[in-house]
């Protein structure tokens, strides 16, 4: 059943996922955790950039550290209509963005926040974690606002990629907040490689990779702005984390 393992495989395949998660399912130990610790890759796509929505990015990716992977994160930044009427009159649209993503990370609300932040500050320091930002056009070529960029950030996915080369992907509702993932409110719909689902997985990679390289039609991706990334990194703890704050971890009877 799904939860379990099955046999002695050490890769995604060794792991029965669900085809899909919902209300009331643990996703953190039933499904990011036995996914991340068997990956040595983890491409992830986002909302909005937020202290919030990296929180929620982030699920997990104690057990990616500890297993020596690599992530890419895609964000998206949430331009006001001021921004893209300066950036249509001639702003710079580097600096608009990295002032919007900056104010993303003003305010860390929460502990699991802030753990998760520290968690990708500790990829993004050691060279293990690159993260883009991307911006769906309009007709004129312009970025969009928030207002209309909304419905381009709506499903958000990830893939998952082991040392033999199996992947498995997911795609999951609008829900990227800490709370909302407290809560249980997010579904996950789940594909692997290497059964009658592969087609569907093959699609979440290839429309992750082509935002990547900025080959999507209409959508135009930024690499990192530096002055995000120092502020990032601010939350870079003195030693990698090896749980996720939500993780329970056993302690041995000889402790108790």
């Amino acid at each position: 059943m799904p939860g379990e393992y099955a046999g002695d495989a050490p890769g995604l395949r060794g792991y029965l996922f669900a085809h899909r998660y919902g209300e009331g399912d643990d996703r953190l130990h039933r499904f990011y955790l036995p996914a991340l610790e068997r990956s040595v890759r983890y491409d992830r796509a986002t909302g909005f950039f937020s202290s919030s929505a990296l929180a929620v990015a982030a699920a997990g990716v104690a057990r990616l550290i500890a297993n020596g992977g690599h992530m890419r994160l895609l964000v998206g930044a949430a331009l006001s209509q001021e921004d893209v009427e300066a950036i249509v009159h001639g702003a710079d649209l580097r600096a608009v963005v990295q002032e919007r993503l900056l104010q993303g990370l003003v305010t860390v609300e929460t502990l699991l926040e802030r753990e998760r932040l520290a968690a990708l500050a500790w990829l993004v320091a050691e060279g293990r974690l690159e993260l883009r930002v991307v911006l769906p056009l309009g007709w004129d070529g312009q970025p969009l606002a928030a207002a209309e960029a909304a419905p381009y950030f709506h499903a958000k996915y990830g893939v998952f990629t082991d040392a033999a080369g199996d992947r498995v992907a997911f795609v999951g509702s609008v829900n990227e907040t800490a709370a909302g993932w407290v809560q249980n409110y997010e579904e996950l719909s789940v594909y692997f490689s290497w059964d009658e689902s592969r087609r569907y997985l093959e699609d979440i990679a290839a429309r992750f990779e082509r935002l990547w390289q900025g080959e999507e039609h209409r959508w135009r991706t930024l690499t990192l702005p530096e002055a995000v990334q120092q502020k990032l990194l601010q939350y870079r703890p003195e030693e990698p984390p090896l749980y996720d704050p939500l993780e329970r971890v056993q302690v041995p009877v000889s402790e108790v």
